[in-house]
């Protein structure tokens, strides 16, 4: 195996690992290509959120609604544009919580 087969997916899910009762805890983010950065925001979280000046889209998953929004968006260097990238996150992360609500 070479370093060449280590590609980055697609999709790349993470959040922080030590959870501390700190405003983190419930934090999740999408890395796309390794470009961009997407913030997953649950509304039951986290109320109230503007997100003046950033792109963003809103989603529901059941009874649940949250807002994906970009820290980074470098979406000029791939084949999408912005809000094809954040609802093929969407998708991505949606099979993710059907997959979490299975475990």
């Amino acid at each position: 195996m070479k370093i060449e087969d280590f590609t980055l997916p697609e999709f790349v899910f993470g959040e922080f690992p030590i959870k501390d009762d700190s405003f983190n805890d419930q934090r999740q983010f999408i890395f796309h290509k390794g470009i961009s950065l997407i913030e997953v925001i649950a509304h039951d979280e986290f109320i109230n959120v503007v997100f003046e000046d950033k792109t963003s889209k809103q989603y529901s998953y059941f009874e649940e609604d949250f807002t994906l929004v970009y820290h980074t968006n470098n979406t000029e260097y791939c084949i999408h544009n912005e809000m094809q990238v954040l609802d093929l996150a969407w998708e991505w992360y949606r099979k993710y919580l059907l997959w979490e609500d299975i475990q």
